[in-house]
C-alpha cells in the first residue's frame, strides 16, 4: 500500500474527505483518505477541534492509478497532489514512519498527559504524544502546548498539541 498526501482547499478538509470518499466507493476504487485533527485552545480559553495540518489529506491506496488520479481530480475542492498533479510522489522513508505513527493515534489529536522529568526531559504517559518525545521541538509551559516536528513536510513544518502535566508513573527515571 502506498501513501500520497492531498492538497484541498483550506477548510474544507472534512467536506472533501467525505465527498471523495463517496465518490470511491461508487466507483470501486479501494482508498483510504485520513484527515488528521487536534484539540486546540483559542485565546479566549476556549477549546476548539482544528487541522492538524490545515488544506492536506493523505490516501492510501495499493496503486496509483491514471482512474484514481482523474476521479480525485473531479471532486470539489481538489487542489493538487503533492509533490505535482503529473508527477505524484507516494510518502516514503522518515516521512512514512512519522505518518504511520500518527496514523496509530488515529485522526483526532486530543489532549495529552506528560510527565516532566529530571534533567529537563518529559515523557507522555497517554495521548498522542506518545512516540513523539523525540520530536519535541519546545515546550510552552504557560500556554500548556508542545510543538511538535514532523519529517512528513520537507519545509520543517511543526504542529502544537496541548498537554496537561501528569505525576510520573513510579520507577520512571
Amino acid at each position: 500500500m502506498e501513501w500520497y498526501c492531498l492538497m484541498v482547499r483550506n477548510g474544507c478538509e472534512a467536506a472533501f474527505k467525505e465527498r471523495a470518499a463517496t465518490m470511491l466507493a461508487q466507483r470501486g476504487i479501494e482508498a483510504r483518505l485520513c484527515f488528521f485533527q487536534r484539540t486546540f485552545c483559542r485565546r479566549a480559553g476556549e477549546y476548539v477541534d482544528a487541522p492538524l495540518f490545515p488544506g492536506y489529506l493523505f490516501l492510501q491506496v495499493e496503486r496509483l492509478s491514471g482512474e484514481l488520479v482523474a476521479a480525485i481530480k473531479d471532486v470539489e475542492d481538489f487542489c493538487h497532489l503533492l509533490p505535482a498533479d503529473d508527477h505524484p510522489v507516494a510518502i516514503q522513508g522518515d516521512a512514512l514512519e512519522d505518518l504511520k505513527l500518527f496514523l496509530g493515534h488515529g485522526e483526532y489529536f486530543g489532549i495529552s498527559r506528560v510527565a516532566f522529568l529530571p534533567g529537563r526531559r518529559m515523557r507522555a504517559v497517554s495521548g498522542p504524544m506518545v512516540g513523539l518525545e523525540d520530536s519535541v521541538y519546545k515546550v510552552n509551559k504557560k500556554k500548556r502546548r508542545i510543538t511538535v516536528d514532523t519529517r512528513l513536510s520537507p519545509d520543517g513544518r511543526t504542529f502544537d498539541l496541548l498537554y496537561e502535566e501528569a505525576v510520573p508513573p513510579a520507577g520512571w527515571v
